[in-house]
């Protein structure tokens, strides 16, 4: 066998760039948290109200299980301000509870791992269900969170 001639070739200075890159990379994973949050309180607003945004509505906490992968999606589950347990299927009924919950999850999956320094400080954590986390997010809360 023979030796083959060593290759080289020039090696950049990254450190700085490379933290660079992680530091807006985790800015931009927080603001997806801090928008799919406020996006999660307006789509449980819009279903219970048929996206009437000047009507009443009584959700306070809507209810998120956790995927394989981490991420969250809707269950069409909710909680009033008085704690009464309520789905969306009990006030819409099923079909436009159907739509509602398949809207939610094109967006709550957005909520996951890598951004649950966001979005757990707006969860309890209910009994585990299948294996999986359930969580109840506050609305409210949820809703006031800043979108920059």
């Amino acid at each position: 066998m023979t030796a083959q001639p060593r290759q080289t070739y020039p090696l950049p200075d990254i450190g700085g760039v490379a933290h660079e890159a992680l530091d807006a990379l985790h800015k931009a994973h927080d603001r997806v948290g801090r928008v799919m949050a406020v996006v999660t309180a307006l789509a449980v607003a819009d279903i219970l109200t048929d996206n009437d945004h000047d009507a009443p509505f009584d959700a306070a906490h809507a209810e998120l299980i956790e995927a394989v992968d981490g991420s969250l999606h809707a269950t069409g589950r909710y909680w009033t301000a008085s704690g009464e347990g309520r789905t969306f299927a009990d006030v819409v009924g099923g079909h436009a509870h159907n739509w509602g919950v398949f809207g939610m999850n094109e967006w709550t999956p957005y909520l996951g791992y890598e951004n649950e320094d966001v979005w757990k400080p707006l969860v309890d954590e209910l009994p585990p269900r299948n294996g999986r986390k359930v969580y109840r997010i506050d609305l409210a809360k949820a809703a006031a969170l800043p979108t920059d």
